[in-house]
């Protein structure tokens, strides 16, 4: 089988994250695989190690420019009709429209939706024509891949398409190798209690509430803390002089490679992840593979994953999430406890296998 996975960016991501682990099992099924992005980021260096074939269209952008999108689609036609291709699994919401606008049904044509370009909380002058878009590509979609049960209601609320179309498959990633003994000591022998946050430092996300919500903890509970900020972006600036003001010590690690990133999960207590809106993040399933209790806002697909059992799910504001970080601050057992469901929620719902296998079987559906 030859299969095209089309994505708007080449860096570090979530839906990166997820068209390498499609590209890495579909490969050793002696399929042919093409991954064509933007740019020579972190998903083309993933391709070349795995020896998967990366084409660029540098006209794939996330802005509104006719003639670079125009641009893109008709690269997309050109390198189909060469490649021939028997699925089109498209990523992102802007390779996904340019993508089906440009093979107009004519190979099989899957979309995975990460997080609809309409979705809660976006800006109507970009949620609209947006929508439009999407109800436009509709009929050039054979299946929806949703990555939440949120993110299918969401596509049957605005009547994108029949409900016989959609189908939920839920991010899945491998459970961390880690030392049990690593995991019974967190909170324990170390003098101070880690809290980490891992993702870009941008909108949608909002890790400057989580500073906030540190700076009105009790003194004695504040001073215990250390918050690691894994990531890079236009808010850097801006949380940096949050922290500075609030005299709160955080420590900004930048955009690191994932396998470092994965390095500083294990070495957590707490993982906090506040954002205005989302689809299904994988960093919050990495987190809880590495045994993490996990502080996350109740918006998109999350509450899908975090519960009372692992977790705690807040509102966006400082009050709600400086009392969920006092909570587990507090109690060590109660983090160990939490921690090991959210494995034992990775193993039985959340797995990379699990993931892949769902979505063999949508191919071979065709």
């Amino acid at each position: 089988m030859k299969i095209l996975y089309l994505i708007t960016k080449s860096e570090a991501g979530g839906a990166q994250t997820h068209v390498v682990d499609l590209c890495n099992y579909f490969k050793n099924k002696e399929n042919e695989i093409v991954v064509m992005s933007s740019g020579n980021g972190w998903l083309k260096t993933e391709c070349d190690k795995m020896g998967v074939r990366f084409v660029e269209n540098r006209y794939f952008s996330n802005k509104p420019c006719p003639r670079r999108l125009f641009n893109a689609i008709k690269e997309i036609r050109k390198f189909a009709g060469e490649f021939k291709p028997d699925i089109v699994h498209c990523h992102s919401s802007s390779a996904g429209i340019l993508g089906r606008l440009a093979i107009k049904g004519k190979i099989r044509t899957i979309y995975t939706a990460h997080g609809w370009g309409f979705n809660i909380g976006m800006k109507p002058w970009i949620k609209y024509p947006v929508l439009w878009l999407e109800k436009l590509c509709a009929r050039y979609t054979d299946t929806y891949i949703c990555v939440a049960e949120f993110v299918k209601q969401l596509g049957l609320k605005y009547n994108l398409a029949p409900e016989k179309k959609f189908k939920v498959i839920y991010n899945g990633v491998s459970l961390a190798d880690i030392n049990q003994s690593k995991i019974i000591r967190r909170g324990g022998l170390k003098s101070k209690i880690g809290i980490i946050f891992v993702g870009r430092l941008a909108e949608p996300k909002k890790p400057e509430l989580t500073i906030e919500a540190i700076s009105l903890l009790p003194e004695e509970i504040k001073n215990n803390i250390k918050f690691t900020i894994i990531g890079d972006g236009p808010k850097r600036y801006l949380l940096e002089k949050i922290a500075n003001d609030k005299k709160i010590k955080v420590e900004f690690k930048g955009a690191l490679e994932k396998s470092e990133a994965l390095k500083e999960l294990e070495k957590a207590d707490i993982f906090v992840f506040i954002s205005s809106w989302e689809g299904f993040p994988y960093t919050i399933l990495e987190a809880m593979s590495y045994g993490l209790p996990v502080i996350t806002s109740d918006v998109g697909g999350t509450s899908e994953a975090v519960n009372e059992q692992n977790g705690i799910l807040v509102k966006n504001e400082v009050g709600q999430i400086r009392d969920a970080i006092l909570k587990l601050v507090s109690d060590r057992e109660l983090r160990l406890i939490m921690g090991e469901q959210g494995r034992r929620d990775i193993a039985t719902k959340f797995s990379l296998e699990q993931m892949v296998n769902e979505i063999e079987k949508v191919y071979n559906q065709f």
